[in-house]
């Protein structure tokens, strides 16, 4: 492929690739807002619906339970379990029922009927004769067993059409339970409280929801208490039987037509779900997508315009900067370009003159660096004594010493000699306790005699410390820290202390000296103390942030410097 050709593609790709991005961002990002506003409402409403008609629920249970609190209701309901009590009611106990049921019922247009079912099965409602039976016979209806399986207990009876109603085809749900005698806890008949389905439908009034979305209440069990919109009983039978079940805003199909889900649990007896159908959610997004299409089509063919105007413009400068490139890689430095043009590709040509100039300078650096580096290896090479040189001559001035009884020097140059050949060794950067305090006394032994006693050493480490693995050269320093900056080279008299311990998680060495000490604000950083800094800093890096160096100091008094360590 050609430049031309890939300046092309390249200028369809820089605004093409983006601007499909953003409108597939878009896109999702508007139809997932349209989704989200939807389904928060959503639930807003059933939140609100489900909290009025539960309420409205709980409202009914208390109701149901206030026929026995009044004594003429049980004596009514007590005559009507024995066997030879009338067989149809009479009136001044139909005249009490009626007026019991209607001030149950006074000024609640929910209700559709407010009815007592006494043991032998006559009936009593604040609907008068005409609109009921007078006996229910038929014990077998699931709201009757329903009740009579409550023991007493409040239920909620969902959805059904009620065979006591005389001409009357509607369906409601209602409450229910069964009434036992306070005194001696037996059955004396139930009382069944109908609401109506238009309740719910003035609920559902003032809701704004699309016009295509189903709504369902169901009951704890399952079983339905109210549906408008599809049927989602079949939705559901057909997801249990299926396997699956129902989960909040993943897509459900029925009918060829994709639907999201809301469902809502609530702490009471009535949950509801709302299908929300999904093309009238992204309906209105389906426009923006045109428009993004067509919108990509325009620019595209702007573009491909713009990018053959700019190949041309482009070309010939890249061109000439290329065969400039190639002398370069020959190594002829010495060929510069003439600008065109004063926009970015004139300041290229002025910036590969200027790269050519800097490196033939770093050409000509480079050559003497090389000629310095190999002066100064022959100057090493020079000056370089072996160190088996300094001990063979160290170990000759001993045997000289001892030879002529010399023995305070023998053991002065033996001292030395363990010193410089610990120090030189730079194989290990860890080594043991023991060996660290071998070179430390190797040391003392030597500044003793130059100290002639003036300052005393005392090394207390307990015998189980001697194993325990330190960097290197970490406790001299601070011996010769003490000796320098606290005792003045001896001119102060007192005692240096090399002590060890232990606890659970960590080892501790101390150096602490009877000399002029330092005042607490004092960095270790600062005038001479720059060997604590070095330790500090060599503890960090080979052991990490839990080796520490602390420095307590008493001016007049002395200064104790402590190394923790991680216990190994």
């Amino acid at each position: 492929m050609s430049l031309r050709q890939k300046i092309i593609v390249l200028f369809l790709a820089i605004v093409l690739v983006p601007l499909n991005l953003l409108g597939m961002i878009t896109y999702s990002y508007f139809s997932k807002t349209l989704e989200d506003q939807t389904y928060h409402y959503t639930v807003q409403v059933i939140d609100q619906l489900n909290q009025n008609v539960n309420a409205f629920i709980d409202e009914m249970h208390r109701l149901s339970l206030l026929p026995l609190y009044d004594r003429e209701i049980l004596t009514i309901l007590k005559n009507r379990t024995e066997d030879s009590y009338s067989y149809y009611p009479q009136t001044e106990e139909l005249e009490r029922m009626s007026s019991f049921l209607s001030t149950l019922s006074y000024n609640r247009k929910e209700l559709s009927g407010v009815h007592i079912i006494a043991r032998d099965g006559s009936l009593f409602s604040d609907l008068g004769s005409p609109r009921t039976v007078h006996r229910i016979s038929d014990e077998s209806s699931f709201w009757h067993q329903n009740i009579q399986q409550g023991e007493g207990a409040s239920l909620l009876v969902p959805a059904h059409e009620p065979a006591y109603m005389v001409g009357n085809e509607k369906t409601v749900f209602s409450v229910g339970r069964l009434l036992r005698d306070p005194d001696g806890f037996r059955p004396l008949g139930m009382i069944k409280v109908d609401i109506e389905m238009s309740y719910i439908e003035s609920l559902l009034t003032d809701v704004d929801l699309s016009e295509e979305a189903s709504i369902t209440m169901v009951d704890r069990h399952g079983q339905l208490i109210y549906e408008t919109g599809k049927a989602i009983t079949p939705i559901l039978k057909k997801v249990d039987k299926e396997g699956q079940t129902l989960v909040e805003r993943k897509r459900v199909t029925a009918d060829g037509v994709n639907y999201l889900p809301v469902l809502r649990q609530s702490s009471g007896e009535v949950q509801t779900i709302v299908l929300l159908p999904e093309n009238e959610i992204v309906g209105a997004s389906q426009s923006l997508r045109i428009v993004t299409i067509g919108l990509m089509v325009a620019v595209s063919a702007v573009i491909l315009l713009l990018a053959r105007v700019a190949e041309r413009s482009l070309t010939k400068p890249i061109f000439e900067l290329r065969q400039m490139m190639e002398r370069a890689e020959k190594g002829e430095f010495q060929h510069r370009m003439t600008p065109s043009s004063k926009d970015e590709l004139g300041q290229l040509a002025l910036s590969y003159n200027h790269m050519m100039e800097q490196i033939n300078e770093l050409i000509a650096k480079v050559y003497q660096t090389e000629i310095r580096e190999k002066d100064a290896e022959i100057k090493a090479l020079q000056t370089q004594m072996n160190p088996h040189f300094i001990y063979n001559t160290l170990e000759h001035i001993n045997m000289i010493a001892i030879t002529k009884h010399e023995y305070e020097l023998s053991d002065m140059v033996a001292s030395l000699g363990r010193l410089i050949r610990y120090s030189i060794d730079q194989k290990t950067r860890f080594v043991p306790l023991r060996d660290e305090l071998l070179f430390v006394k190797a040391y003392i032994a030597i500044q003793e005699k130059r100290l002639e006693g003036k300052v005393t050493f005392d090394i207390s480490i307990p015998e189980k410390m001697l194993t325990l693995f330190i960097p290197k050269l970490i406790i001299q320093p601070l011996l010769e820290n003490a000796i320098v900056h606290g005792h003045q080279h001896g001119e102060i008299k007192g005692r240096i202390v090399v002590k060890g311990w232990q606890d659970h998680t960590f080892s501790y060495l101390e150096v602490r000296d009877q000399g002029q000490g330092m005042k607490q604000s004092m960095s270790i950083g600062t005038g001479n103390r720059v060997a604590l800094t070095n330790i500090a800093e060599r503890l960090a890096l080979l052991l990490g942030e839990q080796a520490v160096l602390t420095i307590k100091s008493e001016e007049g008094i002395g200064m104790s410097v402590t190394i923790t360590l991680p216990k190994t």
